[in-house]
C-alpha cells in the first residue's frame, strides 16, 4: 500500500500539493504545478484514485482532492504538510550533515570566516564539509543523498548552486582549532575564524575574493580576529606573502592602519602584490566602511 501511495516523487509532490490546497484541482493544473508530465500525472492520480486516497469532484471540469473517508486521511495530510518544507532553511541542512559525519568532520571556508560577524552584502547559504580522508568514502554517500532533496545540491568539487550547497572535501585529519559550537542555532563542528579565511584566500573555494576580504576586514573591524594565529596558520598554509599583501593593500586603499605590519612584513606583502585583487578591496572598504 505506502508504495502504490508514495512510490514516486511524482506522486509525492502532486499529494504535498493537495494537502496544501483547500480545492480541487485539475489534473491539467497538478501537471502544470509539479512540472510533471500530463501522461505520467493522469496515470499515478487514476492509481492514488484505485487505492481510495484521491476522489473525483465534479465542479465544471473534473477536479480531485485528497479523500477524507480514506482511513489514513489524517496521518497522511500530517505527514505531507510537515515535511513538505524540510529541509528548508540552512538548519535543516546542517543538522543531518552533523547527524551523518558525527565528529568525523568540520566547517571551515567561508562558514567558519563568518562564525563571530553578521555579514555584509555576501552571505552564500554554500557550506564547504571537511571529512576525515579515512571516513570519506563512508560518510559521503549519505551526503551525496542529500542531493535528491529539494533545493539542495551536493558536490565534491564547485558545480550550479542550489538554494542550499553542500561541497564535500576529504581532509588527512581533524585541526586544532575545530570546536563544537552553536552555529545558527544548530550544534557544529566548525573551525576558527582565522583558519576559515586563510582557507579561502589559500584553497580553490567557491566563494568569492570579495566574499573573503570582507571576512576579513569585518572581522578585523568587530575585533574578533587573532592576527598572529592569523599569521601563523597563513605559514603553515604557505600563503603568508598573499595574506601579508591582502592586509597591506587594505592599508593602503584605506588610508588607514588597519592591520600592523612590520618593515620585513611590509617587502613580503610586496612580493605578492599582483596576486591580490585591488578593485575588490576596494569594493569590500566601501560595502564595510561607506
Amino acid at each position: 500500500m505506502l508504495e502504490l501511495i508514495f512510490g514516486t516523487r511524482t506522486k509525492v509532490r502532486l499529494l504535498q500539493l493537495l494537502a496544501a490546497s483547500r480545492s480541487p484541482i485539475t489534473r491539467n493544473e497538478l501537471a502544470r504545478i509539479t512540472h510533471s508530465g500530463i501522461r505520467s500525472t493522469y496515470t499515478q492520480i487514476e492509481e492514488l484514485i484505485a487505492i481510495g486516497v484521491l476522489k473525483e469532484t465534479e465542479n465544471g471540469r473534473s477536479r480531485v482532492v485528497l479523500d477524507p473517508e480514506f482511513p489514513f486521511y489524517d496521518s497522511i495530510r500530517d505527514l505531507l504538510l510537515s515535511s513538505r518544507d524540510y529541509p528548508g532553511t540552512p538548519q535543516d541542512v546542517l543538522k543531518l550533515v552533523d547527524r551523518i559525519c558525527g565528529d568525523n568532520y568540520y566547517l571551515g571556508a567561508f562558514t567558519a570566516a563568518r562564525q563571530s560577524i553578521t555579514p555584509i552584502d555576501y552571505d552564500p547559504p554554500v557550506y564547504m564539509i571537511n571529512i576525515l580522508k579515512k571516513q570519506y568514502r563512508r560518510l559521503y554517500p549519505r551526503l551525496k543523498a542529500l542531493g535528491k532533496l529539494p533545493n539542495i545540491r551536493v558536490y565534491e568539487k564547485t558545480g550550479e548552486a542550489g538554494e542550499t550547497t553542500i561541497i564535500a572535501n576529504a581532509c588527512e585529519s581533524i585541526p586544532p582549532d575545530v570546536k563544537r559550537v552553536d552555529y545558527l542555532n544548530v550544534e557544529v563542528w566548525i573551525a576558527s575564524t582565522e583558519r576559515g579565511i586563510i582557507e579561502c584566500l589559500a584553497r580553490k573555494t567557491p566563494f568569492t575574493l570579495y566574499g573573503t576580504y570582507l571576512a576579513l576586514l569585518q572581522n578585523r573591524l568587530d575585533n574578533v580576529i587573532d592576527l598572529a594565529y592569523f599569521r601563523k596558520l597563513a605559514m603553515e598554509e604557505n600563503c603568508l606573502p598573499l595574506a601579508l599583501a591582502v592586509m597591506s593593500e587594505f592599508n593602503e586603499v584605506s588610508g588607514r592602519d588597519i592591520f600592523e605590519l612590520t618593515e620585513e612584513e611590509k617587502k613580503m606583502a610586496s612580493s605578492a602584490k599582483e596576486m591580490v585583487d585591488t578593485k575588490e578591496i576596494k569594493h569590500a572598504i566601501n560595502t564595510v566602511m561607506g
